[in-house]
């Protein structure tokens, strides 16, 4: 399962508009689409007309089949990633495929996936063969014969420059990502400054929550609140709460409030929350903290 971080490179990969514009023209080029595959298998997206070749999309209508697809898949895909380099290979079932993979900061992302090529002309011996290592899915053999014969087929010496090309987009887009999460970075830690500056003016108001400072902010909730956790370590309603509990030592340090007092003007809504809270954080209650603070030291 992948994590966080590389699941929304991954997505943020796939929204390009870059990916089904180059996919069009490929397809149109050369007859073969491509597909953007999770490194783990997980997410399969495809773009133009999807399968080209019909015998491919005839294998996956197979319950074997496709579970044979997916892990010829999966397995050269994370093979692409630990190797660090486009992959050409033949699939199970003899086709030519090639898988390119895709860093983001040094963490494989994703893969290009293309190709169910022929490997050869179309001859009937070729057929032939091809029947006899597709037997075990007990396909009709005119549909298979009308299928092969419709299946693209490309010189080798092509298909190695569609994988260098394929190699040259991909570089592209890890270069557009990095652009755009750079770019993100430098948002987000402006936003966040005036996110904090904001408690810090308004913690004592104990109606203030995560929805009002996103707004300040400019992000919405969800993402102000995933933005935060992932930068500052904590959720934002436990940086609020640190908030007040570091002015309440203060107060409980040097001035005479009492715990009653102390525990409203740091924007608490009840004495018990405020203990239970203070308590989690400080391992003490504010009387103990109080007293603690205020002992005079030993000689």
């Amino acid at each position: 399962m992948q994590n966080l971080q590389t699941r929304e490179d991954f997505e943020s990969l796939a929204a390009l508009p870059e990916f089904s514009r180059f996919s069009e023209i490929l397809t149109k080029l050369t007859g073969v689409a491509m597909s953007l595959q999770s490194p783990d298998g997980e997410i399969r997206i495809r773009y133009g007309d999807g399968m080209q070749n019909p015998l491919c999309r005839m294998i996956r209508t197979s319950k074997l089949g496709s579970v044979r697809c997916t892990a010829c898949d999966i397995g050269h895909s994370q093979k692409a990633g630990m190797q660090g380099k486009a992959i050409l290979y033949k699939c199970h079932s003899g086709f030519l495929d090639m898988i390119i993979p895709i860093f983001v900061r040094g963490v494989h992302v994703a893969s290009i996936s293309s190709g169910q090529i022929l490997p050869e002309p179309p001859t009937e011996e070729a057929l032939a063969k091809l029947k006899t290592r597709l037997a075990y899915l007990k396909l009709d053999d005119d549909t298979v014969s009308r299928a092969y014969w419709a299946a693209p087929y490309m010189p080798k010496e092509k298909v190695k420059h569609m994988v260098s090309l394929l190699e040259t987009f991909a570089v592209q887009l890890c270069e557009s990502l990095s652009k755009i999460r750079e770019l993100e970075s430098r948002l987000e830690r402006n936003e966040l400054h005036k996110a904090k500056e904001y408690v810090a003016k308004h913690f004592t108001d104990p109606n203030l929550g995560l929805i009002e400072v996103a707004s300040y902010a400019g992000l919405s909730p969800a993402h102000f609140s995933h933005v935060f956790k992932k930068s500052v370590g904590i959720s934002f309603t436990r940086f609020i709460q640190r908030v007040r509990v570091d002015e309440a030592k203060q107060l409980l340090m040097r001035s005479e409030k009492s715990i009653t007092e102390i525990c409203f003007c740091c924007g608490f809504n009840s004495v018990a929350h405020f203990i239970r809270v203070f308590r989690s954080q400080e391992h003490t209650t504010p009387s103990g903290y109080k007293l603690s603070a205020r002992a005079p030291a030993k000689t």
